[in-house]
């Protein structure tokens, strides 16, 4: 008898902790009304740093769009990584910087900037580009003011030299209209796409003159 009785004070103990639980969990609920909604933090507009949808230009508007096809440039034209297949793509008259200069432009980066790449990719030296402050056209100015810094760590695998910080000061002719080029075929540049080749470089964005401050 004693057993049964300790058998139903149990269930009964195992019934009003189920329904103080059940009101408590109601009573929080009601109180707060919290949900979940779960996203995918987006960081960038490019398709390869963001797993939803990339932003279109027209979304973005053409001042936006412009910026970043300049950063692109300038990045391009700086930046320098331990990889001599990088330096041959970048070198090549078909990389995205032979496709967005003017070829007087493209040849200057050769014989000067170009040279100073290989010799850092033949130290394993690594080089970023950042752009400071706001890219700007003065009123009535042929060309834009990007003024940039370079970080350059010119030992590989040694985190106890501090890199070299160098700033500079670029004025750029730019030409530039919204939308893809218009000299290519759109199968051409589909391929293009395909293959693996720059975005950046389908789009009707020229450098025609850089002047260094």
């Amino acid at each position: 008898m004693k057993k049964v009785v300790m058998f139903l004070l149990g269930l009964l103990l195992l019934v009003l902790t189920g329904v103080c639980i059940y009101f408590a969990g109601g009573i929080f609920d009601a109180g707060t009304n919290q949900r979940v909604y779960p996203y995918f933090f987006q960081p960038d507009n490019l398709s390869e740093r963001r797993p939803g949808v990339p932003q279109t230009a027209e979304y973005m508007g053409d001042a936006q769009f412009f910026d970043l096809l300049v950063r692109k440039y300038v990045t391009e034209y700086f930046y320098a990584a331990p990889d001599p297949e990088n330096i041959a793509r970048r070198m090549s008259p078909r990389g995205a910087l032979a496709r967005m200069s003017a070829t007087s432009v493209f040849d200057e980066w050769k014989a000067n900037q170009g040279v100073v790449i290989q010799n850092l990719a033949a130290k394993k030296s690594l080089r970023t580009v950042r752009i400071i402050d706001k890219i700007y056209q003065p009123n009535g100015g042929q060309y834009w003011v990007v003024n940039y810094e370079l970080k350059t760590w010119e030992k590989p695998n040694d985190f106890s030299v501090a890199p070299v910080v160098t700033r500079g000061t670029m004025y750029m002719d730019i030409e530039y209209k919204m939308g893809m080029r218009t000299d290519y075929p759109l199968d051409t540049i589909h391929n293009h796409l395909e293959s693996g080749g720059e975005l950046a470089a389908v789009f009707q964005f020229k450098v025609n003159r850089i002047i260094q401050g």
